[in-house]
């Protein structure tokens, strides 16, 4: 595939994103060639994307690639910034195809791993009310644009008042120091006390 093609791709995709975010506001135009030309992981991941598209559907390590990239640019049009705008890029991408996305991780800071961690998981929670999680949601339909933008309201709460960040963890601590605990292990890194 030529840029060209990769920028049809992406095109599609920024435009999927923001259909299903309308309801959280114009995340308005986005300069993909300029952004595809400064990661090429982007434009790999976007041909991987493609080719299984058709057997797949969006159900892939690089789609999810695509969607956490795409959907932290779209919250940061939408006013998040830092790692809130990438957690909820990655929580988007978990909840649209099943992928954990790991790859903001900062390893070398314990905290941003759990706080990374903790709000994936707040995203996968406000998003799925109950526990079962329906990977294959269709991000036209009017449900998950009112999901999505109790998310992405819930985000900018948080960024706003980071008290009440903690508040919400509280209430969910129970869920989310086992999930923690899990992903610590995974990753060989030391655990702290949430």
């Amino acid at each position: 595939m030529d840029i060209q093609t990769e920028f049809q791709i992406s095109k599609r995709e920024w435009e999927n994103i923001k259909v299903s975010l309308e309801m959280c506001g114009d995340t308005g135009d986005f300069n993909l060639k300029k952004h595809l030309y400064k990661r090429p992981d982007l434009m790999r991941n976007l041909i991987e994307m493609e080719n299984k598209i058709l057997t797949y559907d969006y159900s892939t390590l690089e789609a999810a690639f695509v969607f956490a990239e795409l959907a932290s640019k779209a919250g940061e049009k939408l006013g998040l910034v830092g790692e809130f705008a990438r957690t909820f890029g990655s929580g988007y991408s978990w909840v649209r195809t099943g992928w954990f996305d790991l790859r903001w991780i900062n390893l070398d800071r314990k905290v941003r791993l759990k706080d990374y961690v903790i709000n994936q998981v707040f995203f996968f929670r406000l998003f799925f009310e109950s526990d079962d999680g329906d990977f294959g949601w269709d991000f036209d339909s009017p449900e998950v644009r009112r999901k999505l933008k109790l998310t992405f309201d819930k985000f900018y709460v948080w960024q706003s008042h980071p008290e009440s960040h903690i508040e919400d963890f509280m209430c969910y601590k129970s869920e989310l120091v086992p999930l923690w605990h899990g992903l610590s292990l995974i990753l060989d890194s030391p655990v702290g006390r949430c």
